[in-house]
C-alpha cells in the first residue's frame, strides 16, 4: 500500500460538504448561482477528530492531509479553524492556506464539521496529575495527551521504554550502589511523581563537583527511569520562561536540566530556584483577560562545577535545594563509565512504568512510614529550621528507597538505605548555605581581620571605619553593615540578633541589635558582636593582636 491509499483509507469516512469537491487530491468550490468553479487548496484538509481539554475548557481538533508523499497531521485549537490569521497561519504546519483562500477554508471546515459528526475525546495538554489520575503515555488512560509546542512534544517522545526492568536494575541501577550520591538522584526520580499524593513542595537537587566526574552519566541514570535520557535530558543555556513551560508540562516528572554553568545569566539562578520552589508559573495577561497560571509538584535535577547555591544569597535557596557536593566516582576507570552510558542509553522507561503499577497496588503497605522516616531525619537536622526542611524531602527520597527495596523484592533490588544516612549527615555538616546570616557574619569578621585599617582602635581612620574595637569588643557601624547588606540587612540583622550572634540592646523596653558608643571622642552607632562567637569563630580583633 503506497503511502495515499494509507492516507485515503484513514480518511475515506468522512464527506466532503457541498459546494466543495475534490478533484485530484485538490480542493474545489463551486459557485451555485452559476455553476463555476473554483480553485480553493493545493491540499485537501480533513478534520478527523474533536477534542475537549478537560482542563483548559476549550476545543481542539486534529486536522490531517496529504502533500507531496507525506501525511501531516496537526491537532489545532477551535479558533486556528475560525478566524483568518489563524487560518493563515496554518502554512507554517504546511497546509495551503493564504491570504486569497482563508475565507473560504473557514467555510469549509465549519461546513465539515456540520456534515461529520465525530466522537468527542478528552485531552490534557501534560504529563502527569489529572486530578487525581495519573496520565503517563505509556500507560492506558482516558486522556490524549496533545503537547502545547515543540519542545514540550520533544520530552513526550521521551517517555518511551526499551529493555527489561531486570535489565535496568543490573546494568543502571546495582553499578551505583555502593555511591550514595549517585543513588540520590535516580531515587530521586522515581519519588518526583508521588510529591502530590504526599503533598510536597518541588525540590532542587543539585550535583556539582570536578569536571568529567560523572556528573551527566547520574543525570542519565536519574533520567532512564522514565525514558530514554538523550532525549528527555536538556541543557541549563534556557530562560526562565521556558523552564516554568516545562515544569509544567512535565508536572510530576523529575525536570533534568545539565551545566548551570552554561545558564544565561548566573545571577538568574535563585530566581529560578525560587519559581520552580514555589510550584506555580508567572500570572500572564492576554487580550481575554489573565492566564491561569502553570504548576507541578516535582524533583528538579541539576549539575555543574560549582554548587548551585554559590549563585544565590537569600537564605529561602538554601532551604529549595539538597545539595550533592564534591560528586565523584571512587576508583571507576574509563571502561566504568563507558559501559553505564551506554547501559541507560539502552535500558530506560520499563522500571518507571512497573513503579507506577506495584505502587498503585501496593501503596496501603507503606501507610506511616514516610512520617516515621520524616522524624528520624529532622531530629538529625536539629534547631536548623533550612535543615529541618530539606530534612523532610530527603527523607521521602529515602522512603521512596525503602520502597524500591519492597515493590522489587523479587528482582533483588537491594539499596543501602544506611548510606544515604551517612550521606545526610555529610550534606549536614558540609552544607555551609543553610545559615545564611551566620556565613555573613564570618564573612564580614574575615575581611576586618584581613583589612585591619578599617577597624578604629586607637587612631582615627582616613579611608573610613567599618568597625570600632576596645576593651569592650568589636562593634560594627550600622553605616558600614548598611552598605555591606543592602537590602539584606534588616533580615540578617535580625537572625543575627535571634540567635545571639550579636549582642542584644535594651531600648524603650524592646529588645534592639544597635546602641551608640563614643570612641576616641566620636559618637557612633553601632552593632556589637557577641565576643562568644568572635572566639568561637577563632578571631582576635583585640588591641594586643593588632
Amino acid at each position: 500500500m503506497n503511502k495515499y491509499n494509507k492516507f485515503y483509507k484513514e480518511v475515506k469516512g468522512f464527506g466532503i460538504p457541498s459546494p466543495f469537491f475534490i478533484d485530484n487530491n485538490k480542493l474545489y468550490k463551486e459557485n451555485v448561482k452559476n455553476g463555476e468553479v473554483e480553485f480553493i487548496s493545493r491540499q485537501v484538509p480533513y478534520i478527523t477528530k474533536c477534542f475537549d481539554d478537560v482542563e483548559e475548557n476549550n476545543v481542539q481538533y486534529e486536522l490531517k492531509w496529504f502533500n507531496d508523499g507525506k501525511t501531516y497531521n496537526e491537532v489545532v485549537p477551535a479558533i486556528a479553524l475560525a478566524t483568518k490569521r489563524e487560518v493563515i497561519l496554518l502554512a507554517n504546519k504546511g497546509l495551503s492556506s493564504n491570504d486569497r483562500n482563508a475565507r473560504f477554508l473557514i467555510e469549509y471546515f465549519d461546513l465539515f464539521l456540520e456534515k461529520n459528526k465525530m466522537k468527542w475525546s478528552l485531552v490534557v495538554s501534560h504529563l502527569g496529575y489529572v486530578g487525581e489520575t495519573f496520565v503517563h503515555p505509556l500507560l492506558d488512560s482516558n486522556y490524549r495527551i496533545v503537547p502545547p509546542d515543540e519542545g514540550e512534544l520533544q520530552r513526550l517522545n521521551a517517555i518511551k521504554s526499551s529493555g527489561t526492568v531486570e535489565e535496568w536494575i543490573e546494568n543502571v541501577l546495582v553499578p551505583l550502589y555502593d555511591n550514595p550520591k549517585a543513588l540520590f538522584p535516580v531515587i530521586a526520580s522515581f519519588a518526583s511523581i508521588l510529591f502530590k499524593e504526599h503533598d510536597l513542595t518541588p525540590i532542587l537537587v543539585d550535583i556539582s563537583g570536578i569536571s568529567s566526574s560523572g556528573k551527566t552519566t547520574v543525570q542519565k541514570a536519574s533520567a532512564s527511569v522514565w525514558g530514554n535520557p538523550s532525549k528527555y535530558i536538556s541543557s541549563m543555556l534556557t530562560t526562565k520562561t521556558a523552564i516554568e513551560r516545562m515544569a509544567s508540562f512535565l508536572n510530576a516528572f523529575p525536570l533534568i536540566l545539565d551545566d548551570t554553568n552554561t545558564a544565561h545569566d548566573p545571577r538568574a539562578l535563585q530566581q529560578m530556584i525560587y519559581m520552580f520552589g514555589n510550584g506555580t508559573g508567572k500570572m500572564r495577561g492576554s487580550l481575554e483577560g489573565s492566564r491561569g497560571t502553570s504548576s507541578w509538584q516535582s524533583v528538579f535535577i541539576t549539575t555543574g562545577e560549582n554548587n548551585i547555591l554559590e549563585y544565590t544569597n537569600s537564605q529561602g535557596s538554601a532551604a529549595r535545594v539538597i545539595p550533592i557536593t564534591n560528586f565523584k566516582f571512587k576508583n571507576k576507570d574509563q571502561d566504568y563509565f563507558a559501559l553505564m552510558n551506554k547501559s541507560v542509553e539502552k535500558y530506560y522507561g520499563s522500571i518507571g512504568v512497573e513503579f507506577l503499577k506495584r505502587w498503585e497496588q501496593q501503596r496501603d503497605r507503606f501507610n506511616g512510614r514516610f512520617n516515621e522516616v520524616t522524624q528520624t531525619y529532622q531530629a538529625s537536622a536539629s534547631n536548623n529550621d533550612v535543615m529541618r526542611r530539606i530534612a523532610l524531602h530527603y527523607a521521602f527520597v529515602v522512603f521512596v528507597a525503602e520502597v524500591l527495596n519492597e515493590l522489587f523484592k523479587k528482582e533483588n533490588i537491594s539499596i543501602p538505605i544506611d548510606d544515604l544516612e551517612e550521606l545526610f549527615s555529610m550534606i549536614c555538616s558540609e552544607n555551609n548555605h543553610v545559615d545564611r546570616a551566620k556565613n555573613a557574619l564570618v564573612v564580614i569578621l574575615e575581611e576586618l581581620d584581613a583589612n585591619r585599617n578599617y577597624v578604629f582602635q586607637d587612631y582615627l581612620l582616613s579611608n573610613g571605619i567599618h568597625a570600632i574595637s576596645n576593651q569592650n569588643g568589636l562593634f560594627l557601624t550600622i553605616d558600614f553593615l548598611r552598605r555591606k547588606l543592602k537590602e539584606d540587612q534588616s533580615q540578617i540583622r535580625e537572625a543575627w540578633k535571634s540567635n545571639e550572634l550579636t549582642v542584644r540592646q535594651k531600648q524603650n523596653g524592646k529588645l534592639v541589635d544597635y546602641k551608640t558608643i563614643t570612641h576616641k571622642g566620636q559618637s557612633f552607632k553601632v552593632v556589637q558582636v557577641n565576643p562568644n562567637f568572635i572566639e568561637k569563630e577563632g578571631f582576635d580583633f583585640s588591641i594586643q593582636s593588632r
